[in-house]
């Protein structure tokens, strides 16, 4: 749904660009065509349009050929990161959807005609496109009609959603909507040291909010059980908008909304010991809704035979009880906005075997919505909360550390720097056996019969060698990633798990 506005050229662009940049080494003609199954004509037309819509970005951004291979050469202060996120942007607004929809939310139009006129498009191409809207409005449960003083139609809060989560996809990198509102002086305080990114989504959830209170006189009420709970999230880090002309009760159910609408959009505003005190807070509100997502929790950390210290359960409910209620107050599907699609194929294509975990998972959240329907139902029941639980999974598992065994002839010591240096990088990843028949995974300067053992030999020639130090870290991250880094999968309950 984040790619609603992009045209499949578009988007084939933007993937074109990315392999350029991101190729082991610089790609030819061919190359490219290969690679995204494009004629040559059509392959030279997007590579003219690409090295075009650059120049209109930056004259500096070059898209260059030495010896038939394309390469992009940045301006002083420019880079591909920035660059990226400005191409998508200039290819959103230059469609028509996102004009239409754009005015749509800026101005209110009696007529399909009137908003034609106002977007310089033809009645039948605007009527076209208020097609797809529509269907993507009803994500939101939100309606587009030309019949009354509004043409967007639906609960305020779920307006102010649907406009959120649009535009945090669309205006993303250094760029914020233009609305008038922007202009404004009213501040709005919050905590320090974010980061770039943190700070644009915390801007971006702002203009949308003023936009829509002050331009649109959209305001917001909560249910008194979402008030309560949204009061307990906002405590820590609080939110308080300010802004005249509303009263009392509205700005305080803004500043609720706000707030918790932060903590979706911006991964961790809160640290982890502040993370524990909302859960805190919100337990102690002893509601039927919060009882029923601690007893869920508390039964999928008994089912799956979890380690249950204070810390890691209440970090858990955070992370539940956030999810939860956004799904039974505001119960908008905006998964196609974020990465929550959790795909058996891509764990497939290595070799990992996740049906267990997966249908492990599918079963307890079943076999749980009958006890607890009103949580887990048809509605909530989707790709956000499976992977929500699979999280919660792989959060709560600990890894099973790789066994090493470190083997040096040339001198006595060097076992041991060989040791405390990779302690010292991979931590907790790793542990060291002196038992060579039961180790994962040998490192040695000399042969080791490596055929007749189970682990793997990895052949180290010089401790004061650069290079070879560079390719045992190498190799053995290789070894962390492929055997214990899928904690769900590789952990020895997994078999437990049917």
């Amino acid at each position: 749904m984040k790619d609603f506005f992009l045209s499949s050229k578009a988007i084939t662009l933007l993937q074109l660009f990315k392999y350029i940049e991101y190729a082991d080494e610089s790609p030819t003609l061919k190359d490219i065509m290969s690679q995204f199954s494009l004629s040559k004509i059509t392959a030279i037309r997007y590579l003219k349009e690409i090295k075009q819509d650059l120049t209109e970005l930056d004259a500096g951004l070059k898209l260059t050929t030495t010896d038939s291979k394309y390469k992009v050469i940045y301006p002083t202060g420019s880079s591909f990161s920035a660059t990226i996120f400005k191409l998508r942007y200039t290819y959103i607004v230059r469609t028509n959807k996102f004009q239409v929809m754009d005015a749509l939310f800026r101005n209110n139009f009696n007529s399909i005609q009137a908003l034609s006129e106002a977007t310089n498009l033809s009645p039948s191409t605007v009527q076209n496109i208020i097609k797809p809207l529509k269907h993507y409005f009803q994500h939101f449960n939100v309606s587009i009609s030309f019949r009354g003083n509004q043409n967007i139609i639906g609960k305020p809060l779920h307006i102010r959603t649907l406009m959120v989560y649009t535009y945090n996809a669309i205006y993303r990198g250094k760029i914020l909507p233009d609305f008038v509102t922007n202009r404004s002086q009213y501040t709005l305080s919050v905590k320090d040291h974010l980061s770039f990114s943190q700070r644009h989504q915390f801007d971006i959830l702002k203009t949308v909010t003023y936009f829509d209170l002050i331009q649109k006189k959209n305001a917001i009420t909560l249910t008194p059980k979402l008030r309560q709970l949204l009061t307990a999230v906002n405590d820590t880090n609080p939110i308080t908008i300010e802004l005249p002309g509303f009263s009392e009760q509205v700005l305080q159910d803004e500043s609720l909304l706000f707030s918790f609408l932060l903590r979706l959009l911006v991964a961790n505003y809160d640290t982890s010991t502040e993370k524990i005190t909302i859960a805190k807070a919100i337990l102690s509100l002893d509601m039927a809704f919060t009882n029923d997502v601690q007893q869920l929790l508390q039964n999928f950390f008994v089912d799956f035979k979890l380690k249950q210290d204070e810390s890691s359960f209440l970090e858990s409910f955070y992370y539940l009880v956030i999810v939860l209620i956004y799904l039974e107050f505001i119960s908008v599907d905006v998964t196609g906005f974020l990465e929550f699609s959790i795909s058996m194929s891509a764990f497939k294509e290595e070799n990992f075997n996740t049906d267990p975990v997966f249908k492990s998972l599918q079963k307890f959240l079943t076999e749980e919505a009958k006890s607890y329907p009103k949580l887990l139902n048809s509605t909530t029941m989707g790709t956000m909360l499976n992977a929500l639980f699979f999280f919660l999974l792989d959060h709560n598992v600990k890894i099973k550390p790789l066994k090493i065994n470190v083997q040096y002839t040339k001198n006595f010591y060097a076992a041991n720097m060989i040791i405390q240096s990779l302690q010292d990088v991979f931590g907790s990843a790793i542990t060291f056996t002196d038992r060579i028949d039961q180790a994962d995974f040998i490192v040695s300067d000399s042969y080791e019969n490596a055929e007749a053992l189970q682990g793997d030999f990895f052949l180290f020639n010089n401790i004061f060698n650069p290079h070879d130090w560079s390719t045992l870290l190498s190799t053995l991250l290789q070894q962390v990633y492929s055997k214990t880094f899928y904690k769900t999968v590789h952990h020895d309950c997994v078999t437990k798990y049917h």
